[in-house]
Parts: structure tokens; sequence; C-alpha cells
């Protein structure tokens, strides 16, 4: 299982689907660049039978200008499913219960996550968030940041 290779062609996005979108934006005009708190985290879901996976993000953005809190950011939940033709090839039973790859899960996180940081960028373009970039991470930190 942690040593099946991972083949693109049989990772298949097949739907985002957006949960929950608060797009927070500051009602004025703003004296600084706000510094930008960020945290992602996810959560997964499984079909065996049907070899599906669903992977949520949740993202919620602060800000802040010289230490004090405005009212910028956000909190969103989005649900990127896939359809793995070669699930059974990333999992074994333990426990009566599915353990993934971690490398298999890490995919399909870089995945899900570089997509949001496309949809995010889209959705700020012409708001006062349009500065705010989502940053590149490191996925197994994500992997660890189960919701």
């Amino acid at each position: 299982m942690e040593n099946a290779q991972i083949v693109p062609s049989k990772i298949h996005l097949t739907n985002i689907k957006t949960v929950k979108e608060n797009t927070v934006l500051y009602n004025g005009k703003l004296d600084a660049k706000p510094i930008y708190d960020i945290q992602v985290s996810h959560s997964t879901m499984h079909n065996l039978d049907k070899e599906l996976v669903k992977i949520r993000l949740y993202l919620d953005v602060s800000a802040e200008i010289n230490g004090k809190t405005i009212n910028q950011g956000g909190n969103y939940e989005i649900d990127f499913f896939f359809k793995i033709e070669d699930l059974k090839d990333h999992y074994q039973i333990n426990n009566e219960k599915p353990l993934f790859g971690g490398v298999f899960v890490c995919t399909l996180l870089a995945i899900s996550y570089s997509t949001l940081r496309g949809m995010m960028f889209t959705l700020w373009k012409d708001t006062y968030l349009n500065s705010l970039i989502l940053p590149i991470i490191n996925v197994p930190d994500l992997l660890k940041s189960k919701r």
C-alpha cells in the first residue's frame, strides 16, 4: 500500500463544491497593508466500493494592522471530489477500517490545496484581499491538521 505507485491518470477530480463562503471585507479605507493569519485544515471521507474520496478544506483568514485585529478575511469550506481508479492499491484494512498511504493522501491534499489557491485568488481579485495569495505549504503539515 505505502509503496503503491501513484498514477496521475487514475486520479480524477470530478467536482468541487463550495460548502461555506464567508468573505469579510473591511468597511472603509485601509491605512496600511494588513498582516494575515491563514489557517488551513482538512477532513476526508471515502466510499471504497465506488472508489471515491472527498477532501474538505477549511480555510480561515483573519487580518490585523499594527497589532489590532480588523474585520477582514473570511471562513471557507470547500469539498473536492475524486474518483480513484486504483483506490484499492492505496489502503489496507486495519481494525476493520481503511488505512490510506500517507503519500497518496498528501497527493490528494496537494491537488486540492493548489486548486483552492487559484479559486481564492480569483474570488479575491477585485477586493481588498487582492494582495493576498495563499502561501505555498508543506503538504505533510496539512495532513496533520485534521478537523
